[in-house]
């Protein structure tokens, strides 16, 4: 008795199933609505705070090397020039200006 093989079912958009939507056309998010005592209508909740659209909108804080970079002190290897040559002087360098 000779067994037949089966054939291979398609996996995925091999079958010939449509696109998934991404994103935004999925539908989005849902808002929470409510209504608006002056007009009537109904409105996204945040939009009836009276604040605006542009609440704290504006520029970024600044963070980490785009505060201007590393500070003097630690380009010399977290000691100040001062500090370096009475550094070097106790353990008896000599510091040659050049």
């Amino acid at each position: 008795m000779v067994m037949k093989k089966k054939p291979m079912k398609k996996k995925g958009m091999a079958r010939g199933g449509a696109m998934k939507k991404k994103g935004m056309a999925r539908g989005g998010a849902k808002l929470p609505m409510a209504k608006d005592p002056k007009t009537g209508k109904m409105i996204p909740a945040f939009a009836m705070d009276g604040k605006g659209k542009m609440n704290k909108g504006g520029m970024m804080k600044k963070k980490g090397m785009a505060k201007g970079g590393m500070k003097k002190g630690y380009a010399a290897g977290g000691m100040t020039v001062g500090q370096l040559r009475s550094a070097a002087k106790a353990k008896g360098y000599k510091i040659m200006k050049g």
